[in-house]
């Protein structure tokens, strides 16, 4: 914690297949200096994609789903971004991230929707860069669409199957759904970014129809009796949730190929399953979710050959301090005689991160041409700029210039060279780059890089 700079932390460990401890450490609210403890709650980010394979799982043992079955057989007005992925796409791919389309991470908090269905026909335009069924590509929102499928087939709302199918019976009484829901209880953590010298609250994140890729709030304590059911085979207090085959299936490598920016040698290999990361570390089976919401990260780490977990849940933002915690404890639960420096290893992955990323920004700074100007008068760029897949962005001329909105979320446009732009979005802290489109002495839209993956064009908004 002291290397990451991470205010609070709540860990629960499980050892041979019993809770050994459950605890927190530092603080969950740094103002007025309380504790952080194994009841508060916090978001277990992306930790929740394991609990929507689990219920579709559910649905595969009632014979209501296929993992093989084209999703369009259940939702007959699915469209994405071709034929090929629109007829052929399965509940497997989805939730193994082998569509073919990239993150668009920023569409996941700047054009949510609470609406399901409108989330669904947004999908169409997200473009795929890579082939289908060709390579790993991390996506939120296909694992949502697979929620989707899920209250298609089932009846019920994501939200109400997870609670009756899973919360309720692995007695997870602290756990809830959507990030806002933090405010309902007493014992919640503040999110933090770790700026220099001080800690920095970012708001929490609304993720409306996105919320099967990582809306769940939880507890160390209940993520514990989630973790041992994990480990089990399927049953609990006597009563069959799934089928061992169903809860194991989601633990198998469905994708080849690594789903990590890093390489350590401990690791023999990595991939990805229904739901969950899929390695071989030092030899042995490791299974794995990580999560990150604004202010938050989160790690469950599972080492089913012993029967031992991990739970850890912080309020610190993207931190890496969940990952090393998790090789740590993984090389104490296999006895290794010397544990290698995890906090340095993955400190040094962040620094580089860092590097590319302040690289990525000087080469766009020394690419700029001085002293330009706009084509037209800076009050002429204010307006609405529409795309059926992003939503809606609206400018006025202010005594800062550009400001407005992106689906309501604050966004500022800052003069790059030309007609260009750098869109800057507070809640997120960074800036893209934006280029208006002019014909004829007229404005015809605004290009956003809505997601920067190579082959990935950038969205028109049109005016």
């Amino acid at each position: 914690m002291k290397d990451y700079n991470v205010a609070g932390m709540s860990v629960a460990v499980i050892r041979n297949g019993k809770l050994q401890s459950v605890k927190g450490y530092g603080q969950r609210d740094v103002a007025q200096g309380l504790p952080m403890t194994a009841e508060t709650v916090l978001p277990i980010g992306s930790v929740t994609k394991t609990f929507t394979a689990l219920a579709l799982g559910m649905l595969v043992d009632e014979g209501k789903l296929d993992w093989d079955r084209p999703v369009i057989s259940y939702i007959p007005s699915l469209k994405l971004s071709s034929p090929l992925l629109t007829e052929n796409v399965t509940a497997r791919d989805l939730m193994c991230h082998r569509t073919g389309v990239p993150r668009y991470d920023l569409q996941c908090i700047y054009g949510v929707t609470d609406d399901k269905e409108q989330m669904v026909r947004s999908l169409e335009y997200l473009d795929t860069n890579v082939p289908f069924r060709t390579r790993l590509q991390y996506s939120n929102q296909m694992v949502s669409l697979a929620g989707y499928l899920l209250e298609t087939i089932s009846g019920q709302t994501w939200q109400s199957f997870v609670r009756e199918r899973i919360l309720q019976p692995l007695g997870m009484s602290h756990t809830d759904f959507e990030i806002e829901s933090l405010s309902k209880y007493e014992n919640t953590s503040k999110g933090y970014v770790f700026a220099g010298d001080t800690y920095i609250e970012p708001p929490y994140v609304h993720l409306g129809a996105f919320e099967p890729a990582g809306a769940i709030v939880s507890t160390a304590e209940d993520m514990a009796l989630y973790a041992l059911f994990q480990l089990g085979d399927g049953t609990w207090d006597g009563k069959r949730l799934i089928s061992e085959e169903s809860l194991k299936e989601m633990h198998r490598p469905q994708v080849i190929g690594s789903p990590y920016f890093w390489e350590f040698p401990e690791i023999q290999s990595a991939e990805y399953g229904l739901g969950w990361f899929t390695d071989i570390y030092r030899g042995v089976k490791m299974i794995n979710h990580g999560g990150n919401t604004n202010g938050f990260s989160s790690q469950l780490t599972l080492l089913p050959g012993s029967k031992d977990a991990i739970v850890a849940l912080s309020n610190a933002n993207s931190s890496f301090s969940v990952n090393a915690l998790g090789h740590v404890f993984a090389d104490e639960a296999l006895n290794v005689a010397e544990i290698p420096d995890w906090s340095g290893r993955f400190m040094e992955v962040f620094t580089n991160l860092m590097n590319g990323m302040m690289a990525g920004m000087q080469a766009r700074a020394e690419a700029k041409v001085p002293d330009t100007v706009t084509s037209l008068p800076l009050a002429d760029y204010s307006g609405t700029y529409r795309h059926p897949g992003f939503g809606e962005m609206v400018f006025t001329m202010t005594d800062q210039g550009l400001a407005g909105t992106w689906n309501g979320l604050p966004a500022v446009l800052i003069h790059y060279n030309y007609d260009a732009f750098d869109l800057m979005l507070p809640v997120l802290g960074q800036s893209v780059p934006a280029q208006f489109v002019i014909e004829d002495e007229k404005i015809k839209g605004l290009e956003v890089t809505v997601e920067a993956a190579p082959g990935i064009r950038p969205a028109l908004f049109k005016r």
